[in-house]
């Protein structure tokens, strides 16, 4: 009795010391990943150390210091990365868009301190710089910031080399905010609101930087995978995206910008409430097909035949033809539709 004892109380200390190290060579390429965790007492250390192939550098250094010379790192069990299990480090993605990548530490623990909306772990971006990897506060701060709010989400936006975050404070209110980013620092370029009730389009209310000052604006959005299209179409001169859809019986044009922010520049009508003073006549001839509608003194005809497809814009008897391209359906859907802001010539 006395010896299952032994051996059980032996069983414990050794449960509650347990110290795990691994080697990794698939974690990043060019890169071995070192991670050491110890277990005592309930509390929990980790060390992660990555070093560069070539130079045998040790490029990034983080947790429990006290393990970096540890003996137990010599004889760390070789293993994918994927098999390690509970480590806390993540490739990111190349967040400041200077073509390296970079890498996100988890704190083991979640924060439940900071008032969040659920409590998060806190978040350390290290920016993979020439010879080593750099701990940035200003992009781990907004990481961390971006989860701490409902529906929150962080994104990297290549193309427009641009961080986005975004959250949600119901069904139909979200927040997003963009940042550009310069070495180490994020710093924020535009944030807005966006008001879903205002369905088909959204209402969007917010600022965007202009030197060292923010200009509000205000302007209207939408998603197009929600909407009963009848035509879409890009324009070859880059100018934007053109919609067309219906919804309660309306019919709506809508002109998305094409830029960073893909917002909608002008809508016809741009509410329900004003229909009435936004009407279409819609022309057939033989297999040509014409939609026009005028805003103020200006004229626009959107056009399609079998081969073509664009808008033409008459602003004071000047006509700018903007061809299309990248068309989905079609003007002669209208055929055999009705809508309360369209006559039929």
């Amino acid at each position: 009795m006395k010896i299952k004892l032994l051996l059980f109380l032996i069983a414990q200390v050794y449960i509650s010391n347990a110290q795990k190290a691994y080697m990794s060579n698939d974690f990043l390429k060019g890169y071995t990943l070192y991670f050491l965790k110890q277990t005592k007492n309930s509390e929990i250390k980790e060390y992660y150390k990555l070093t560069e192939n070539q130079t045998k550098k040790t490029v990034l250094e983080y947790g429990a210091k006290e393990f970096s010379n540890s003996e137990l790192l010599k004889t760390a069990k070789i293993t994918s990365f994927k098999s390690i299990p509970e480590s806390n480090i993540r490739v990111l993605g190349d967040v400041n868009f200077d073509g390296r990548t970079d890498i996100i530490i988890f704190n083991n623990e979640k924060n439940d301190d900071e008032g969040c909306y659920t409590p998060q772990p806190t978040a350390y971006i290290f920016i993979n710089l020439a010879n080593s990897f750099v701990l940035s506060n200003s992009i781990s701060d907004l990481y961390y910031n971006s989860f701490c709010v409902r529906g929150g989400a962080f994104e990297i936006d290549a193309k427009n080399r641009r961080l986005i975050t975004s959250s949600s404070g119901g069904a139909a209110l979200h927040v997003c905010s963009y940042y550009s980013v310069s070495g180490l620092e994020a710093e924020e370029e535009c944030t807005f609101e966006e008001d879903g009730y205002s369905f088909p389009f959204l209402k969007i209310t917010g600022k965007k930087r202009k030197g060292n000052d923010f200009i509000p604006f205000s302007t209207l959005s939408v998603y197009e995978p929600n909407l009963d299209k009848v035509v879409s179409f890009d324009t070859k001169n880059g100018k934007g995206h053109i919609i067309l859809f219906k919804y309660n019986a309306i019919l709506y044009y809508a002109f998305r910008q094409n830029d960073e922010y893909k917002f909608v520049s002008f809508a016809h009508p741009s509410s329900p409430e004003k229909a009435d003073k936004a009407g279409f006549k819609f022309r057939k001839q033989n297999t040509v097909y014409e939609l026009e509608f005028n805003s103020g003194s200006i004229k626009y005809i959107i056009y399609e035949s079998a081969t073509d497809i664009g808008i033409k814009i008459y602003v004071n008897g000047k006509l700018s033809d903007w061809q299309g391209t990248s068309k989905k359906g079609s003007l002669s859907l209208l055929s055999n539709s009705s809508f309360k802001n369209m006559v039929k010539e």
